[in-house]
């Protein structure tokens, strides 16, 4: 038989069957149970334990995360807005003469533009002149400026 030794009493032995069914019972242990403490039943939130949290709902972290995925969804939709301005006012401003580089890597001057192609000349000593896509103009390295 267990002893007790901070009240001096003896307990009788659990039968097999009841530790179990302690173990998933639900709830503050009751009283007399050998995992209640000394003075009766647990009080919510008093000498007990922690106070039970509240299940389901949203918490802090939750709204948190929502948070940042919408800041960061926002973000997207604006920058990719702000690339796509910038892309376009860089493709209106092409004239002749500017130096411009090609996605494919090619470096050259415009000789005529287009609606839909710029003429490139690549070489100078050969005269070599290319068709590309407008498109396809990645950026303008050196703009010429016209005095007036």
């Amino acid at each position: 038989m267990p002893h007790d030794f901070t009240t001096g009493a003896s307990e009788a032995p659990l039968p097999a069957a009841t530790l179990p069914a302690l173990l998933l019972q639900d709830g503050p242990p009751v009283a007399g149970t050998p995992l209640a403490p000394a003075g009766g039943t647990a009080a919510p939130g008093g000498a007990g334990g922690a106070a039970p949290q509240p299940q389901g709902g949203l918490d802090f972290i939750t709204l948190l995360f929502i948070g940042i995925l919408l800041a960061l969804i926002v973000s997207t939709i604006l920058g990719g807005r702000r690339e796509k301005k910038r892309f376009e006012q860089m493709m209106a401003s092409i004239k002749k003469n500017d130096q411009v580089r090609t996605s494919g890597g090619i470096i050259g001057s415009v000789v005529e533009v287009k609606p839909d192609v710029v003429i490139l000349k690549v070489d100078e000593n050969s005269n070599t002149k290319i068709t590309v896509a407008r498109t396809k103009i990645e950026a303008v390295l050196k703009e010429t400026t016209t005095a007036s």
